[in-house]
C-alpha cells in the first residue's frame, strides 16, 4: 500500500470518528440540557389545531397506495423530462429520446387509467 493511500485511508478514518463524536456530542447535548415539562396539551397530537377526530390508526386501502406510488412515478418522471430537455437542447437525437420516453410515459398513464387503477372507489 503506498503511503499517500494509507494517509489518506487514516484521514478519512478520522473523519468518520470526528462525525460519530460529534453526532453523540450533540445527541448527548441535547438529552441533558433540553426542557422537560410535559403536560396533557403537549401529549396529544397535533391536528390543525382541532381536537383529533376518530381513531388515527386507520388502515387506508390498497388503492390508495397504488395511486400514491403512480403520482410519485409520473411525478418524478416529467420534472426529469424539464431537466433533459433543458440540457439537450437543439440535439436531434436527444429530442427523439425525450419523445419516445414521454410516449412510454403517455402509454403508461393510458394503460393505468384503461385498468381502472386512477379511479377513486371505497
Amino acid at each position: 500500500m503506498p503511503a499517500e493511500s494509507t494517509h489518506a485511508f487514516i484521514f478519512l478514518l478520522g473523519a468518520v470518528i470526528a462525525a460519530v463524536a460529534f453526532v453523540g456530542l450533540v445527541l448527548g447535548a441535547n438529552a441533558l440540557l433540553s426542557p422537560r415539562k410535559p403536560n396533557a396539551n403537549k401529549l396529544e397530537p397535533y391536528e390543525c389545531g382541532m381536537p383529533p377526530a376518530g381513531n388515527p390508526h386507520v388502515r387506508l386501502p390498497l388503492r390508495f397506495a397504488s395511486i400514491a406510488v403512480l403520482f410519485v412515478i409520473f411525478d418524478v418522471e416529467s420534472v426529469l423530462l424539464f431537466a433533459v430537455a433543458t440540457r439537450i437542447r437543439g440535439d436531434l437525437a436527444g429530442g427523439i429520446a425525450i419523445l419516445g420516453f414521454a410516449a412510454l410515459l403517455a402509454f403508461g398513464l393510458l394503460y393505468a387509467w384503461r385498468t381502472g387503477a386512477l379511479q377513486w372507489r371505497w
